[in-house]
């Protein structure tokens, strides 16, 4: 009973997330990150976790994309860097946002657009950065 309970309740979740569709218009603009709501507990992680608390992402209508910090470490640049030319995509699901280009098949990274409680929420997938975001 116990195990038919957590697989219920693992379904339902994972159906809201999945469930929740955005368009191109509720992603243009600019998102500023407010808090940092998971992040890798590993020491390592602590200088691109300041980065990314003072982080701002843009998601220009003609699909360019830019990410930008007041706190710039060595490995937040190099991000910069390799983003510099990039643009954005919706997935086919429209939960997720592919950056990059044709050459590297979006593969640059990839952002899961999770709403909860009328909060938005970045996952940056491949990592365990969680993080709020407010539209300015």
């Amino acid at each position: 009973m116990k195990k038919n309970l957590v697989v219920f309740l693992i379904l339902l979740f994972t159906n809201h997330i999945l469930s929740q569709e955005f368009t191109p218009k509720d992603i243009i603009g600019k998102w500023k990150v407010v808090n940092i709501l998971k992040r890798p507990e590993s020491p390592n992680f602590n200088d691109i976790i300041k980065s990314f608390s003072s982080a701002t992402f843009l998601f220009e209508e003609n699909l360019n994309f830019k990410i930008t910090t007041l706190d710039k470490t060595k490995l937040f640049t190099m991000l910069i860097d390799v983003t510099k030319d990039a643009k954005w995509r919706l997935n086919a699901n429209n939960y997720a946002i592919s950056i990059g280009n044709d050459s590297n098949k979006y593969n640059i990274l990839k952002i899961v657009v999770v709403e909860v409680d009328d909060k938005m929420i970045f996952h940056l997938d491949d990592t365990e950065l969680d993080l709020e975001v407010q539209k300015e």
